[in-house]
This record gives C-alpha cells, structure tokens and sequence, in this order.
C-alpha cells in the first residue's frame, strides 16, 4: 500500500506566500479594520479593539521568551515542554503580531490565563474567537480552496496514484483536483464542528434547540479544525473523539440487554441531565455521530510505504511519534525543502526507515516549478521619500532594499492585473471620488493592505506597484 502525508508547504507552493503565517495573521489586522469580524462577535467587538488585542499580547510573548511566565506552567510537564520549545524558536525580541506563528498564540492565551485564573470563565470564548480569527485568515476569502485550478495533470496523476491520502491541511483541494477521499487528520473546511454539526449528537440536539451559531458567509470558521499549541493536545482531542464514537456504536444495544448499563443511563438524568440527553440521542437516532472522527486510527494503520510533502520535520511530533511507531511500514519518503530539513530527518529518524528526496525536484518533475521573475523596474534612489510614505499609508514597513526585490519579483502581466484589482476595490468603495471621513480614508488604505496580502504582496509593494502604473488606477 502506498499512502502521502501532505502539509501546509503544498498551499506555499501554488499559492505562494499568501499561505505564510506572516501573511496569514496581517490579514486579521486589514480585515478588523475592514469591519469584516464584527458579526463573529455579535457586533460587540469592534476591529479596532480587535487588533488591540492582538497587540497587547506581543509584551505577553516577550515575557513568556524571557521565562517571566514558567512559574505558571506548574507541575504541567506538557506545558512546561511548550514553553522550552517556544524560549528555543523566538530568540530575538517580538516586535510584532505577524512575527509570532499561527498556533504558537494558543500557548500565549493559554499562558494569559493560567496568569489570570479569576478570568476563566471567559477562555473558552476567547480561544474560540482566536481560532475562528485564524480560521478566516488562513481560509482568504476562499482563495485557498482554489488551489487545486493551479494543479495540472501531471500533478492530479501523482496524487491520484496514491491509495490513501492524509492531509494536515483544512482545504479540500486534493480530494477536488483527484476526486478522491482525502482523511482530514487536523480537521476539515467542509465539515462544521460537533457543536454545530446536525450529522452528530450534539450539533443535532442544538440545532433542534435553536442554538447552534454558525453563520453561512463565515461557515468555516465553524469548521471543525484542530488548533492547539501542542500536537499531542490535538492527538488526544482527535483520540478521545474516535474512543468515544467507537464505544457509543454499542450503546443501543447494550441500553436493551444490560440492566446495569440501562440503570446508569438512567440515573443520568437527574446527576447529569446534559450527557443523558447525548447517550439517549444517540441510541435513537443510531445514524448520528457521537463525535468528529479525524481519521487518526486510520493514519496509525497504514503499511507499506509513506511519502511525507510539504510538512516541516521538526513540528508536529504526535505525526511522527505514529509514523515511527508503525511496524508495518516499510519506507517513509521525505520530500524536504531545505537541507536543513535534510540535515534534520538524517540526525533525528532511523536510516533504514527514512529517505529525503528533494520538494523541488518533485514539483521540477511534475512541470509545477513556481515560476521566477528577474524584472528590471526603474526605482531610483530619490523614490526613498515615495517609499516612506507608502510605508505609512499601508501601515506594514519595509526598507526600501527590500521593496526593489519584492516588486522586481512581479511580471507586468501581474502588476497590471493587481492594479486593477484596487481600480475595481476603490470603485466599489467610493464610486464618485468624493472625499471621505477619517474611518472611510483608514478602510481604503487597509483594504489595499488586504488585497495585496490575499495575493501574496508585501503591502507596501502593491502601494508601489499602483504609484508606478497609475495609467491603470485612473478612469
């Protein structure tokens, strides 16, 4: 049997650095101040608050690199693991919110509250609003969903030769481009969360209630992803999901023939009303799940051969912890990026198991090598000031060196199609060029921001980008 393991580094590499984490949590910052998250609050959270928030956790962060927080872990050995590895990754000062990686902010909430325990009542609410944030962010206005049309034969021909493809992305391009069945290991865009899905127990009894949330234009961010600062905390959510829908199958049964099982059920109603409500569902309504299956079990039997695309060596131990731990497969292929990676699979995982085989000579093969562009713009050094303040307007800075690189990168072709994407942005936002107020002037700028981060522009860039081309901005 031949299976492939797929991570994040998939998304880079036909999406480009939109699918970074940089990219991905400045998008939070431009779209808080576009409004676009106040409906997730009930509009009682405004973007500008939001985006406080995030920055008042950057001092947190500094101090957790400083061992100010360690003192709060206890006798956690997890959490005190946690606070090792994050003191180990983020040596330098913390400048910013994008500087700090995706999931390394549930560690920093988790700290925040370990910190401030008369607070938690309000951490549920608050890691669920920092997952649906980062959900969206990573989602991009569902530009990530359309990788797949970037994917050409060669590449559907790979991927569809494997028998079983697991992924630890939530996007469903590979089951699209291959139409075939993809197992979601860190969960799924497509599938809501048990709460909210009316395909198990818990989403059917509160849909039937009228409490479930979830609304149609932020639907994924009511997904049923797997976020967490640890992958052994998500292996265990995963775990004890796929136990209890595993022992909730004999509840029917065993609610009929076993008096003291029926008994217990019983006595549930009045000791703990909420889970006789879960266990009497289901036995009623057998066709519903107990829970989320994130196809873990299915990943821990695999045998034979394992191709691993797109996945850092060095994250998620939970996934190698399995991988090393199966006796029945026989050759784990690597496809690593750099030869760091190399370096790192060769240090750390057994020679007869292991092989590295480089990413780029894969995608060379497969006819899918990110094209590169040399171009030759005329940016001469009095542009310095232009520069300047297009690093204001766009709030996002960048010295001028790297801003040549970067716009250097971008065919005319792309510039031209980008600077009409603003013309279409600024038309829509202030049809009659008539002035606006100090939030319309802020939402304009930030709304640039956003669409040069959807593509995978530095902000700044695409500012210089419309000032170099303006024949394309004007009417």
């Amino acid at each position: 049997m031949n299976s492939v393991l797929l991570g994040n580094g998939i998304n880079i590499q036909f999406g480009g650095l939109a699918y970074n984490s940089d990219f991905i949590m400045k998008r939070i910052k431009y779209a808080s101040r576009l409004g676009k998250y106040d409906c997730l609050f009930g509009n009682k959270l405004t973007g500008t608050e939001i985006e406080r928030m995030f920055n008042d956790f950057v001092p947190l962060a500094n101090d957790i690199r400083l061992k100010n927080y360690d003192k709060y872990a206890g006798d956690n050995k997890d959490l005190k693991e946690a606070l090792v590895d994050f003191q180990g990754r983020y040596n330098c000062e913390i400048k910013a919110v994008h500087e700090i990686m995706l999931e390394d902010w549930f560690l920093i909430i988790r700290m925040f509250f370990e910190k401030n325990m008369d607070l938690e009542e309000e951490r549920s609410a608050t890691i669920q609003g920092f997952e649906q944030l980062i959900l969206d962010a990573i989602y991009n206005d569902g530009k990530i969903q359309e990788l797949y049309k970037k994917m050409n034969k060669k590449v559907r021909k790979f991927f569809s030769s494997f028998d079983n493809i697991f992924s630890l992305n939530y996007d469903n391009n590979i089951e699209n481009l291959t139409r075939k069945p993809v197992y979601h290991l860190h969960g799924d865009f497509s599938v809501l969360a048990n709460s909210e899905n009316s395909s198990n127990v818990q989403g059917y009894i509160r849909q039937k209630k009228g409490e479930t949330v979830w609304l149609p234009e932020m639907k994924h961010c009511f997904c049923n992803a797997l976020l967490n600062y640890s992958g052994k905390l998500k292996y265990k959510t995963a775990t004890d999901a796929h136990a209890l829908i595993a022992d909730s199958e004999t509840y029917a049964a065993r609610y009929m023939y076993d008096e003291n099982f029926r008994e217990g059920v019983e006595r549930l109603q009045e000791e703990n009303p909420v889970y006789y409500e879960l266990i009497m569902t289901k036995i009623q309504h057998p066709e519903l799940n107990m829970a989320t299956e994130y196809y873990f079990d299915t990943f821990k039997n695999i045998t034979g051969k394992l191709s691993i695309i797109g996945m850092s060596p060095n994250n998620d131990d939970h996934i190698f912890d399995i991988i090393l731990n199966n006796p029945n497969l026989k050759k784990v292929t690597f496809f690593y990026y750099s030869e760091k990676e190399r370096r790192y699979v060769e240090d750390n995982f057994p020679s007869e198991l292991f092989m590295c085989e480089s990413v780029h000579k894969l995608w060379e093969d497969l006819n899918s090598k990110r094209p590169e562009y040399k171009c030759n713009y005329n940016i001469p050094n009095k542009a310095k000031d232009i520069i300047n303040a297009l690093n204001i307007l766009s709030d996002d800075e960048i010295d001028f060196k790297r801003i040549k690189e970067e716009i250097n990168k971008v065919p005319k072709f792309e510039v031209e199609r980008l600077c009409r994407a603003v013309k279409e942005d600024m038309m829509i936002r202030n049809p009659t060029h008539s002035s606006t107020d100090s939030k319309g002037f802020i939402q304009g700028n930030a709304s640039i921001s956003y669409i040069a981060l959807q593509e995978g522009i530095l902000p700044s860039v695409l500012y210089l980008m419309c000032v170099m081309n303006f024949e394309y901005i004007q009417d």
